[in-house]
């Protein structure tokens, strides 16, 4: 019924309203009038970011990571590897 970069006008207004809202749209005022725009792609997460969240995800602190890495911490393989990985992320953040 409706697509990307279709104008937009008074009669249908409400139509393509509820078409976006179902189609991951918007209506744009462009130029004078109204046209449906796509939303824009989320932006992707800083490594920063990433680092927190997984670090919250998981508890592995940076405290708690070298604690997991020492020789013969008793961690599982599981979480060495999960805090080898946060590690060498959070790593490229320190330098």
């Amino acid at each position: 019924m409706f697509e990307i970069g279709q104008i937009v006008t008074k009669e249908n207004y409400t139509q393509a309203a509820i078409w976006c809202n179902q189609n991951g749209a918007h209506i744009e005022n462009q130029a004078g009038g109204y046209v449906i725009a796509a939303h824009p792609a989320p932006a992707e997460p800083t490594l920063q970011e990433r680092v927190q969240a997984k670090e919250a995800q998981t508890g592995l602190t940076r405290v708690v990571r070298e604690l997991v890495l020492a020789e013969n911490s008793g961690a599982s393989e599981y979480v060495k590897e999960l805090a080898h990985e946060l590690e060498t992320w959070a790593a490229v953040l320190r330098e």
